[in-house]
């Protein structure tokens, strides 16, 4: 007969290091803390202990519907030693007739209930009083204790855990390979690298930011530079300007000489090359740009001198102050000084002005260089006669339009059959040649689509596969050492609401151009209903005040695209929209 045996789930750290607590963080649909109570609740084996310790009452507030017992730990700090003390006696208390209790750890994503079968199973037919897991070259928890080790267990201290009682009683102990038992979230690293399969939108993005390669850099004129950002400082090779220059049209000038009638001496256009001097008590005609002469220092503006009969200028300004209206050597920029940092974004203003400091090239962030694989037997080009089930490829064209949008120009674009060979080929090919693979269509789960599979038999490693979304859940990512894969749905409103929400921002990243929040709130013009589940983003209108939803909100509808300037995004939990309400959307420039 089977000893009655008690479940304890050690979840009292804090896990600062993620930002949060991890027992919250997220994993296929459900919290870690939530996977591993509910699985061990449906054990049947027993009762379950929870232990808890920093931030106790949000944690404990996740699981309070479930039947298991809470124990907070006031020391955690200390180590897991106190946890296990903790549970084990209120467990106990409760339950004095337990026979047996597995010790798990709350941040283990892959452990269900048929590993804690497994456990008790091994235990009945090995006789053996532990029963561990075996995962790489290692013995860890989960892990079951007869009775007989209670006392053990209550002896523990500081950061000792199970593998101490483990290690002093090898020959009473015997386990099961669970390779899976050596994913435990204790960093952010660890976290993104679990093979997440539905994720929200949050997390998905958060995924992907997280992958990111780093950036190359790319030398360009500056005639093609719009648009990058700098990777590299411009250090000015001259003065600039390389002379002292009016900035006005007007008079030079000696300031100390403004209370004297100024005969007019000469005349200075721009673009004078001769070097002029200015005596003592006098005055010169000058002209916006022109090179101040010497022994000048302040310009009058012409609107403020009296002209006099015989040629002189009397100045007519009670607020003139020495240096007025003159543009310095060097004010723009010293001869070797800094004149534009890295980061900077080269926007018309940018490239304006360098080369106005003489600079001819630029070094920036390179844009990646993608290739755009379309599957799909039903596709045909443009400009062919349609036969029956077959339609025009038209994801081609968006998405190349997108991307030059982004200042990317290295885009192949190739069509492949619904042929895995064929497929695999230009696969290993987009992944030999390019940084970032767009795969269109044959991801989601039919019998036809099997784009995720080829990729990852060309070495793609799963980051997630699907979205809790509407249009795009079948979205896929994935990596191979700092390639980036997108596997976009095939249907073009989904492919194209997919990469302006999750490839955009990763081309921006990969180009280090400036934060664009894209993400505004306004208000709801129309309403619109929806089941609660996907967040929903819907193909919109916003003219500054409200939104409207638009029409023909179908993945297969394009017409609505060409007509929306946004998305209008509806969260996971909600049930849709009244005029009126608060709503954020996702504008597109």
């Amino acid at each position: 007969m089977t000893k009655k045996t008690g479940i304890i789930i050690l979840a009292a750290g804090s896990s600062s290091r993620l930002g949060q607590p991890k027992q919250l963080l997220e994993f296929e649909g459900q919290t870690l803390l939530r996977r591993i109570s509910t699985e061990a609740v449906a054990f049947s084996g027993g009762p379950v202990q929870l232990i808890l310790g920093s931030h106790n009452e949000t944690i404990g507030a996740t699981v309070q519907d479930l039947d298991i017992g809470l124990s907070i730990n006031p020391n955690w700090q200390t180590g897991m030693s106190s946890s296990i003390r903790t549970g084990l006696q209120d467990l106990l208390s409760k339950h004095p007739d337990l026979e047996r209790c597995i010790i798990c750890l709350c941040d283990q994503p892959f452990v269900d209930r048929g590993v804690f079968q497994q456990l008790q199973q091994l235990a009945d037919s090995s006789g053996k009083g532990i029963v561990a897991c075996s995962f790489d070259h290692t013995l860890g928890a989960p892990v079951l204790f007869d009775k007989k080790y209670f006392n053990a267990l209550s002896a523990l201290q500081g950061s000792q855990g199970a593998k101490n009682i483990i290690a002093q009683y090898p020959s009473d102990c015997t386990a099961f390979p669970f390779e899976a038992a050596a994913y435990d979230i204790d960093s952010e690293a660890e976290y993104f690298r679990l093979p997440h399969q539905l994720v929200s939108v949050e997390q998905a993005q958060r995924i992907i930011s997280y992958f990111s390669p780093a950036s190359n850099m790319l030398q360009l004129p500056i005639s093609e530079a719009l648009g990058y950002t700098l990777s590299e400082a411009v250090v000015a090779a001259q003065a600039i300007p390389n002379f002292a220059q009016s900035s006005m049209d007007g008079y030079a000038i000696r300031y100390n000489d403004r209370d004297l009638e100024l005969p007019v001496t000469d005349k200075i256009p721009a673009g004078s090359t001769q070097q002029k001097q200015l005596d003592i008590g006098t005055a010169m005609r000058i002209y916006t740009g022109a090179p101040l002469p010497l022994g000048a220092d302040t310009v009058v503006m012409q609107e403020k001198v009296q002209l006099t009969e015989n040629g002189s200028i009397k100045i007519k300004d009670s607020e003139l102050r020495t240096g007025d209206h003159v543009r310095s050597k060097g004010s723009e920029a010293d001869a070797g000084s800094m004149a534009m940092m890295p980061g900077t974004y080269l926007s018309p203003a940018a490239i304006g002005y360098l080369a106005g400091v003489g600079c001819t090239h630029v070094h920036v962030f390179a844009p990646p260089r993608v290739t755009v694989i379309l599957t799909g037997d039903e596709l045909r080009p443009l400009g062919s006669p349609l036969g029956f089930g077959e339609v025009y490829e038209s994801n081609s064209y968006q998405l190349r339009a997108a991307l030059s949008q982004l200042g990317i120009r290295e885009i192949n674009v190739k069509h492949v059959l619904d042929d895995k060979p064929q497929l695999q080929q230009a696969m290993e090919a987009a992944l030999a040649q390019t940084d970032v693979v767009l795969l269109v269509g044959g991801v989601s789960v039919g019998d036809y689509d099997y784009v995720v599979d080829v990729a990852k038999s060309c070495g793609v490693t799963q980051r997630f596969h699907r979205i809790r979304q509407k249009p795009g859940k079948p979205l896929f990512f994935g990596t191979k050492d700092e390639k980036l894969v997108f596997g976009l749905p095939g249907n073009p409103s989904s492919a194209l609401t997919c990469f302006y929400l999750y490839v955009v921002p990763a081309l921006e990243r990969i180009m280090q151009l400036p934060p664009r929040n894209r993400l505004i709130k306004t208000v709801a013009a129309f309403p619109y209903s929806k089941k609660p589940g996907l967040t929903h983003f819907l193909k919109a209108s916003y003219d500054g005040h409200a939104v409207t939803p638009l029409h023909a909100q179908e993945s297969y509808r394009l017409q609505s695209y060409a007509q929306a300037n946004c998305l209008l995004i509806l969260n996971e939990d909600s049930s849709g929209c009244a005029p009126g309400d608060e709503v954020f959307i996702h504008l597109f420039t």
